[in-house]
């Protein structure tokens, strides 16, 4: 294989692939990324780390047709760095060559034919969702998975099927994000409780966030969903875009039965407040905490909500700011990052509604035009 790369250009795409190579498992070739050049059907590179794996074309002018595979972390450094306009890259049997007018490298690699085979998108059955809806749904939810074990049933975001409608759902056990959105079904496409992982969802926004993807660009979606006799979910996602094909486990396990903790609106107190303001009121009330005392008190009253955040080493911290509507008085106590969290990934002009427990029920933060919901549970005081 030969191939000629110009190199800010095959650097983008090399680099999302590389994201996908394992930077753990070096026994075997998952570290790598194997690249196929073909001068009748183009360059294509593949990456996976055993439980996700990307495939996409890339351009290059292809010399001599063949495969190589090559050093994810060591490549992306060369083409980084160089200052050459144009590189190429020519493996000969375990030897890959990087050349150009000036620099020279050489490193040794696996026979490409031990890459494991990565499957492209052949589905005739898949949801259809715009790029910008299925971007937004990954950022309005995925920052709310449980962090700590990201191998079990909360570490992923929750997806579920139904006709054109879909609705993904991550949870902690202490917060949850729930965001609803509309597709389109192919051939009677449904599946019901798929968890995919947080990292196959940062790897789908990385990819969705490239330049040659539009807002309506269609991103195809097939969800292969395994149940047994314990309730436990299982299978593969696959998604698809123009050339870019990502194919992942679903996490193998129970979902918690999530609708039942959204507590119901009657009865309780009701505020609205755009969550740009809010945000900005967030972060300056969280300047004042620290991690032993998270919490920020949210006072709301009189149109205006009063945060304050409160540390030994910081003293107090309180800002207010003006609500466009507030029921009656009433004051909860939040954990400032739960709260800032949400703020971020929500546009400035969101019309959010609270709605305010008398004790310590949870709190269930609306943005109704947008199909989101978030609830948290409220601090002792």
């Amino acid at each position: 294989m030969k191939i000629h790369v110009t190199p800010k250009d095959f650097l983008s795409k090399f680099r999302l692939a590389a994201s996908v190579a394992s930077n753990t498992d070096f026994t075997s070739t998952i570290h790598l990324v194997k690249i196929t050049a073909d001068r009748e059907t183009g360059s294509v590179l593949q990456a996976t780390d055993g439980d996700v794996a990307i495939w996409l074309r890339t351009d290059c002018d292809i010399a001599t047709s063949g495969e190589a595979l090559l050093p994810s972390k060591r490549l992306a450094q060369i083409l980084t760095m160089t200052t050459e306009e144009q590189l190429t890259i020519e493996r000969a049997e375990r030897e890959v060559s990087i050349s150009g007018e000036y620099e020279n490298y050489s490193m040794s690699t696996p026979l490409p034919d031990e890459f494991p085979d990565i499957e492209e998108f052949e589905a005739t059955a898949y949801h259809e969702i715009p790029a910008s809806i299925l971007r937004e749904t990954i950022r309005r939810t995925v920052f709310a998975v449980d962090a700590e074990n990201l191998k079990y049933a909360l570490g992923g975001v929750c997806f579920s099927m139904d006709g054109d409608a879909f609705s993904a759902v991550a949870t902690n056990g202490v917060r949850l994000a729930w965001q609803e959105g509309y597709g389109k079904c192919v051939n009677d496409h449904n599946a019901d409780a798929a968890i995919v992982s947080a990292k196959t969802l940062q790897v789908l926004d990385r990819f969705l966030g490239d330049n040659s993807i539009g807002d309506d660009d269609a991103v195809r979606m097939v969800l292969r969903v395994k149940t047994d006799d314990k309730n436990m979910t299982s299978g593969t996602v696959m998604f698809q875009c123009k050339d870019i094909t990502l194919v992942a486990r679903l996490i193998h396990g129970r979902f918690p039965k999530w609708e039942k903790t959204i507590p119901a609106t009657d009865g309780k107190t009701l505020a609205r407040i755009p969550s740009g303001e809010l945000l900005r009121a967030a972060l300056i009330a969280q300047a004042g905490t620290d991690d032993k005392e998270p919490g920020i008190l949210c006072t709301f009253a009189d149109h205006k909500i009063a945060l304050q955040g409160q540390a030994m080493d910081k003293g107090t911290t309180t800002i207010k700011q003006s609500l466009i509507f507030c029921k009656e008085a009433r004051s909860v106590k939040l954990n400032a990052k739960y709260i800032v969290d949400v703020l971020r990934v929500l546009p400035a002009e969101t019309e959010l509604t609270f709605y305010l427990p008398e004790d310590n029920d949870p709190v269930k933060i609306v943005a109704e035009k947008d199909g989101y919901v978030y609830v948290i549970m409220p601090m002792s005081k």
